[in-house]
């Protein structure tokens, strides 16, 4: 049954409370930049399957939308492909690490850059309603969709913020894992996760984190497909590539936490192009 509107804005009130309060320190938990490099590099091995425009003299900008974009994994593994990258997250600690982590990598604001809102966003929301954050070439969400109550709303407002031809790519867990349990694995997979740690904080911060999920459970290819094109994508251009293999993928990004070699989530990347 689909949620009110008022369910829909509680539930991103509270994703935006949790992730401002807990971000930071999921965001440097080992077994979270592990599975984060996992799907770093799924993305690097894609990106001729994604479909993105070449950058060429002459030609417009390319440009990614990082939607959900936490400390700016996906934006910072495609930036070498793209002129122009934004990011969009709710949590207000999530676009500060991002633009901090921007700025100590040497990348000008101007290319990348990250800003507070949601989408589909509100009239009062003026910068948002920018051009900048329309006509992008590629617009990535990840591990952020089963946080989400209104999925068709915000797929369809991603949709309308596509160049013609442009392609839309979702990132979450499959099916298979599902098999995994809450109870047996670290958390619900991905960069929201928490570590074996067995402190207050951390017991505290994944009964919390529970509470920011609208879906439990993960998107098979036909769940996806029937979302996208839902939300307006063509039906044929559709595509959802599994990622099975749970063995860990090592970060050599400095961390706090445990579970090292902890195994990870299996993950899908799918895929939709505007027409």
């Amino acid at each position: 049954m689909e949620k009110s509107k008022s369910e829909n804005a509680d539930m991103a009130a509270t994703n935006r409370e949790f992730w401002n309060t807990h971000g930071t320190k999921i965001f440097q938990n080992q077994w979270v930049l592990n599975m984060a490099k996992k799907i770093a590099d799924s993305l690097s091995e894609n990106v001729e399957w994604l479909g993105v425009r070449s950058r060429s003299e002459g030609s417009p900008p390319v440009k990614l939308l990082d939607y959900a974009c936490g400390f700016g994994m996906v934006s910072s593994t495609l930036l070498g492909h793209f002129d122009i990258v934004r990011g969009i997250d709710i949590s207000d600690t999530s676009v500060a690490g991002y633009n901090e982590i921007a700025r100590k990598s040497g990348v000008p604001a101007e290319q990348m850059v990250a800003v507070q809102g949601s989408i589909p966003s509100t009239e009062t929301d003026t910068v948002l309603a920018k051009k900048e954050f329309f006509d992008f070439d590629l617009i990535a969400i990840s591990m952020a969709l089963h946080h989400i109550d209104d999925r068709v709303g915000v797929l369809s407002g991603l949709y309308e913020r596509l160049r013609s031809g442009g392609v839309l790519v979702v990132i979450d867990l499959t099916p298979e894992a599902d098999a995994h349990g809450h109870s047996q694995s670290h958390g619900h997979g991905h960069s929201h996760n928490h570590s074996h740690a067995h402190s207050k904080d951390h017991v505290h911060d994944h009964s919390a984190a529970q509470h920011t999920i609208s879906k439990h459970g993960s998107f098979g290819p036909e769940d996806m497909k029937a979302l996208m094109v839902e939300a307006g994508f063509v039906p044929e251009s559709f595509d959802y590539k599994p990622y099975l293999n749970t063995t860990p993928v090592l970060s050599n990004i400095p961390a706090q936490g445990s579970c090292e070699s902890a195994k990870l989530k299996p993950f899908f990347i799918a895929k939709g192009m505007k027409q």
